[in-house]
């Protein structure tokens, strides 16, 4: 297949991007400014950095530099540099982020052999000027970062470029194909690639990503999922505090999106005549809706309590425990026995189930996991989460689950028992991407 030149296509490439900068900055600018004030740190994204990191980066050794955009990505860090400090004690990071949530989420990486910036801007001079202060050993992009200056950059220094935990949609891999021509001398540029599934690997290929440099490591989610819980005894409490340690049998749904919560509150008045210790405690997504979802639970005659205001009504025995909070989710798994994984039955896409699995609960979701689809058919083929197709399914899985005590408590015990099956994704990569460091030298 003919390969566009890549000299023209550096130069197309950054005249693009210049022009299309220049022509969304207000947007972005507003975007930053909402979130933080406009100038801090905006050198770093043009590849200036203060005094500290100076200092910090002038040090004999070369630190590893890995890049994560935002929160979901820096966890997947955390477990990277996590995997590196055990092999390599001493071995220095370079973490940069796209986002103030993934600066906050990196905030328990930072010591002394670990400095967090943010990313430069994907123009030809901060990157040059960022790779010559940085001067890494290797550059590891989390997922599908993909930024031509930052790779040509790294190729021109003969700096090591790898590619973890990645996948590929459909959809991606059709566009990937679509435009070979163009971003085949790109793809070349990576030397190793850690995709999640033999699927992955198939559309990686198709896509154009070089064959001889692709490897099958499994999904580092599941290592995400097993990082320590910042309030692993918040789930109890808040279950104390709702007047639920009497016998309570409770529903999770976690990261709800609308149309969920309705069709959970009509399933929790439709069973609760027949299981009446039932509670349901709900989690969603975005949780500006917390008005919304109140009038409707409200309407349908059941009890609702806010976690929020929970201190304030303790042991109110509510039939819904609305969590009016952000970044508990995760710390709630615990204390609930039964779980629905939201955006899968009137959203499309998923949640991610693994926290769940992780603490042995009994998993239900709908048919909508596209974002999943190779987790789904590692839990579906060890008989470890229940699948509903539409509303009325979901209502008859969820009776079985509640009048068998047993059946229930054995699909959590399953669940548990995939999740550990396919932990060690973050060792593989970091082991491989050494081997990979040594064989260079």
């Amino acid at each position: 297949m003919t390969q566009f030149p890549e000299p023209l296509l550096k130069i197309g490439y950054n005249l693009l991007f210049t022009a299309g900068f220049a022509l969304t900055w207000p947007y972005f600018t507003y975007l930053i400014w909402r979130r933080q004030p406009f100038w801090e740190r905006l050198g770093e994204r043009l590849g200036h950095y203060p005094r500290e990191v100076k200092e910090w980066l002038q040090q004999p050794d070369r630190p590893v530099w890995i890049h994560a955009v935002s929160v979901g990505e820096v966890l997947l860090a955390r477990v990277l540099v996590r995997e590196l400090r055990r092999l390599r004690p001493q071995l220095r990071v370079f973490l940069t982020v796209g986002t103030p949530t993934g600066r906050r989420m990196a905030g328990p990486l930072l010591d002394d052999k670990t400095s967090v910036v943010y990313v430069p801007t994907d123009f030809y001079y901060s990157m040059m000027r960022a790779f010559r202060r940085v001067n890494p050993q290797a550059l590891i992009l989390v997922e599908n970062e993909i930024w031509p200056n930052m790779l040509w950059r790294a190729k021109k220094m003969g700096i090591p470029v790898c590619l973890v935990n990645s996948r590929l949609s459909r959809r991606n891999r059709r566009l990937f194909r679509a435009a070979r021509t163009f971003v085949r001398p790109v793809l070349q540029a990576f030397d190793w690639i850690g995709v999640q599934s033999q699927e992955d690997l198939g559309r990686f290929a198709i896509a154009g990503f070089p064959e001889q440099r692709l490897h099958l490591m499994g999904s580092m989610k599941y290592d995400v999922a097993d990082l320590v819980s910042d309030n692993p005894g918040k789930g109890g409490e808040l279950r104390t505090w709702a007047g639920w340690n009497q016998g309570q049998v409770v529903l999770l749904g976690g990261s709800t999106h609308p149309g969920e919560e309705q069709v959970l509150a009509d399933l929790l008045r439709k069973l609760k005549p027949k299981h009446p210790k039932l509670r349901l405690m709900l989690v969603p997504r975005h949780v500006e809706r917390k008005g919304e979802i109140l009038q409707q639970c409200s309407s349908r005659g059941l009890k609702v309590g806010l976690r929020s205001r929970l201190e304030e009504g303790k042991g109110s025995d509510p039939d819904i425990l609305l969590v009016d909070s952000t970044g508990e989710l995760r710390d709630l798994y615990p204390a609930c026995e039964l779980v629905f994984i939201g955006k899968t039955l009137t959203g499309t896409g998923g949640q991610n189930f693994l926290e769940a699995a992780r603490h042995g609960r009994a998993i239900v979701a709908g048919p909508h996991m596209e974002n999943f689809q190779s987790l789904r058919r590692e839990f579906l083929q060890d008989e470890a989460m229940v699948i509903s197709p539409d509303p009325a399914g979901l209502e008859a899985d969820l009776d079985r689950l509640l009048t068998s005590t047993a059946e229930r408590e054995e699909l959590g015990r399953r669940a548990q028992a995939c999740f550990r099956k396919h932990l060690g994704a973050g060792a593989r990569h970091v082991e491989s991407i050494l081997r990979l460091l040594a064989n260079r030298r």
